[in-house]
């Protein structure tokens, strides 16, 4: 019999549903398949400037920070939409301060410290359970402003104003009750119009002449609200930059959802009007939605959390690549939760790939949108309960649908460009407990099929090891070096071995 009993206890939310395992020892790999090297820089005399030529894998806040640069200033220079606004082969105009400086730490004005007051907890700055029954239209229309009659071409697709609230709530996994506070704040949005071109054009106070509009307003605001909740929670930002580039300590005692809202608000403001800000932000969010800390949950995250048996991300037997290692799960501002894995074909190009991705662990689908698809893991209809897995540039063509029930191993989709930014078709895999961004390192280091995962020093470096062996994330297909197969790995087969 195939221990069925096990099967069915475990395969959702942990185990599998095929028992047979193929021979997944390493095969004799050669490196035929070779691997493209690093981007190039090239000093000009003129300006001031050196040139990069952007390469697969590369972030521009990646770059940024390797030639100490802000990525604010590599946009404004290069003419880009946004920090996504990349591509393989591109040429980027750098600040000549000398090839790879070290990043200078913030300025941070002596006696400067922003405020210790708690504005949010960390529930209410994440796409937590706290938003389960949150209507974002209907709490649009009880107003009857702007927003509830607003639409806008996003990505090809017509939204109203409360369709792209939720998709950027959704995507950065962010708390849409701050985003809205905001909305009303500088644009009046909410309960009534706005009365100028700027609150119009610029709702969320972003002032940057690319990115009119509500969706370009909100995903700026989204990132730098990650910014300040995972750069305080994992320790990487002391400090936030005013919008005349001075900067400001954070409190010591300040909780991360605190740290997200005042952060926000720092980026588009001066240090004045930022604490008066504050104090206008705490007032209207009591005045739209009571007491933020009345329904907090706490802890969002338990101190012992551990993740649950995943197995690889992809068929028994097949051949793929660790392209990537940690960086944003979802742009810049979040934690570097994500690693990339690209199937075999050879790199580049963004050609749908016939190799299937598959679910880790059992779960329900929950969400499904231009590449995304969000597998619940406590078979939930929402995103930000419990476990989550995101696999991102998934195929529209034979993708699981919305409220999918998926046993571990079961298909999920195809490889492809598709959904965000990427420029070679490939697999991006990131994991959150309860609406938070789990970073790859850490308490809870991401393990896929008993392969435990590191971070680098700079975003898509980094290595999986399991036993002694250790393989590193490559900007390509180097079969000796970063191939891998498709497989449940040890602990799970353990248990199915030993089962009756």
């Amino acid at each position: 019999m195939l221990k069925r009993a096990l099967w069915r206890c475990l395969a959702f939310g942990l185990f599998i549903t095929t028992l047979a395992m193929p021979d997944v020892a390493s095969p004799a790999f050669d490196l035929s398949a070779g691997f493209r090297g690093g981007g190039s820089e090239t000093p000009l005399a003129q300006g001031g400037y050196i040139t990069y030529t952007v390469k697969q894998g590369d972030t521009l806040s990646g770059i940024a920070a390797r030639y100490g640069v802000s990525t604010a200033t590599l946009i404004a220079l290069n003419g880009l939409r946004n920090a996504d606004a990349i591509r393989i082969g591109q040429t980027l105009r750098i600040p000549a301060g000398g090839s790879n400086p070290p990043a200078p730490a913030p300025a941070v004005v002596p006696g400067r410290e922003g405020p210790s007051s708690a504005l949010l907890p960390d529930s209410e700055a994440v796409y937590s359970p706290a938003f389960i029954d949150f209507d974002i239209a209907a709490f649009a229309r009880r107003y009857g402003g702007y927003l509830a009659t607003y639409s806008e071409k996003v990505e090809g697709e017509t939204m109203t104003g409360a369709q792209i609230v939720q998709i950027v709530a959704e995507r950065f996994s962010v708390g849409p009750r701050a985003l809205l506070v905001v909305l009303e704040m500088h644009g009046g949005w909410v309960t009534g119009s706005p009365s100028t071109a700027r609150q119009r054009d610029y709702p969320m106070d972003v002032t940057d002449t690319k990115h009119k509009g509500l969706y370009y307003q909100m995903w700026y605001a989204a990132n730098y609200m990650n910014a300040g909740y995972y750069g305080k929670l994992q320790g990487r930002l002391s400090a936030m930059q005013l919008e005349d580039g001075g900067y400001v300590r954070f409190a010591a005692g300040v909780n991360p959802g605190t740290a997200a809202v005042q952060n926000m608000l720092a980026r588009t403001t001066s240090y004045g009007d930022w604490l008066s800000q504050l104090d206008t932000f705490s007032a209207t969010y009591q005045r739209f939605f009571g007491d933020p800390f009345a329904t907090a949950i706490t802890p969002l995250a338990p101190v012992d959390l551990k993740q649950p048996l995943l197995r690889m991300p992809f068929e028994d037997g097949r051949v793929w690549y660790y392209t990537g290692g940690a960086h944003g799960a979802w742009a810049d501002g979040s934690s570097w939760g994500a690693v990339d894995f690209a199937p075999s074909g050879g790199p580049g190009g963004c050609a749908v790939s016939a190799e299937w991705e598959v679910a880790a662990a059992g779960g329900r689908i929950a969400q499904v949108e231009h590449g995304r698809v969000m597998l619940n893991l406590d078979g939930s209809d929402f995103q930000g309960k419990g476990w989550t897995l995101m696999y991102m540039h998934v195929a529209s063509r034979q993708r699981a649908p919305v409220g999918t029930y998926l046993f571990m191993g079961d298909r999920i989709g195809h490889p492809s460009c598709e959904g965000g930014y990427s420029q070679a078709t490939h697999m991006h895999v990131a994991r959150m407990y309860n609406g938070q961004w789990l970073p790859v390192g850490g308490s809870v280091p991401f393990n896929l099929g008993g392969w435990q995962f590191k971070g680098g020093a700079s975003e898509y470096d980094g290595s999986m090891t399991r036993g002694d062996v250790t393989r590193p994330a490559i900007n390509g297909h180097v079969d000796r070096l970063n191939a891998l197969r498709g497989e449940l790995g040890p602990e799970i087969q353990a248990l199915i071995n030993q089962s009756p």
